[in-house]
Formats: structure tokens, sequence, C-alpha cells
């Protein structure tokens, strides 16, 4: 791939040079100057380290609350909101709007704060995914975001958000 970098010599006169960096290389910016440019290989453990050089191949967003279908594009800031699947994009948008209603309708309880997830003697009422089906139980401290306050708020919320509810778990 082939860059150009915009640097300044020992004049402090601005120069272009052009470099051809090998596959899996970006400029090591904080240890390259004007007499010598390093290299070092992308660290592909954390999306920020990519450095614009990663393409995303194809991708699916989530714009005023529809799941897109995005084209092959760089790593930019936008890239981080594009997930790999249409299944996941689905399950993040359900995400939202599981959140907006556990927030929101009171016959639901409210979200479970974390002091509650920090107390084992509270039962939190769980709607989970097990061998690609939904079920029901009742946990004391492994965080789940389907968690309700009460069987009944559970199970209401279930009768009357099931599509959303399989759409989050990615259950077909």
């Amino acid at each position: 791939m082939k860059r150009i970098l915009y640097v300044k010599d020992n004049m402090g006169k601005e120069k272009e040079v052009r470099i051809e960096l090998p596959e899996g290389y970006v400029i090591d910016k904080e240890n390259s100057t004007y007499e010598c440019i390093k290299l070092k290989p992308i660290n592909k453990s954390k999306f920020s380290d990519y450095d614009g050089t990663y393409r995303i191949e194809e991708g699916w967003g989530i714009n005023s609350g529809r799941v897109l279908h995005y084209i092959p594009r760089k790593n930019d800031g936008f890239a981080k909101c594009v997930f790999a699947t249409e299944k996941i994009a689905k399950s993040a948008l359900a995400m939202a709007q599981i959140s907006q209603i556990m927030a929101n309708d009171e016959r639901f309880g409210g979200i479970i704060t974390d002091n509650e997830w920090k107390d084992g003697r509270i039962a939190k009422y769980c709607i989970l995914k097990c061998y690609n089906q939904l079920n029901m139980d009742s946990i004391h401290c492994t965080y789940h975001f389907l968690a309700f306050h009460t069987e009944e708020q559970r199970d209401l919320f279930l009768k009357e958000n099931e599509q959303l509810v399989r759409d989050y778990l990615m259950i077909d």
C-alpha cells in the first residue's frame, strides 16, 4: 500500500515522502524521524490499532432504527459502528429497543441496578438462550441483559415482545 507522508526536515521545511508499506505494517510515528522511518506490525488485538489501513470488507449498521448493509470501506470512526453480520446488527437494534421498554414501562420493574447484581441474595428472573431456544431461569449473580425483578414481569415482557427477544438472542 502506498502512503504519502508530510514530514519536516532538519531545517523545519515540510517535505513530501512517498513510501510503500508492506502488508500488515504501519508507520511507527512515535519512533520515526525524517532520516529514518520505522515500521511496526499492525496489532490486530484492538480495533483502534488498525490505523485506517484495515478494510471492513462488508458489514451491517443501524441507521434511523433500520438495519442497513454497508459496502467495503477503510477503518475509520464510522467503521466502529459496523457489525460483521446482519444477525448481530439486528440483535444490537433489538437490545436498544428492549432497554428503552425496560427503562420506561413501569410494568417491567425497571433495569436491574449494579447494586442488585452485586447482591447474590436477590433472585433475578431472566430470559436466556439455551440450545437455540428461549429459556427462563432465576439467576442470583451471573449477569444477563434480559433480567427482571419478578417472574410475572419477565413472563409479561416475553408475551408482549417475543420477536424482539428472539432478535436480541439471535434465535431464528
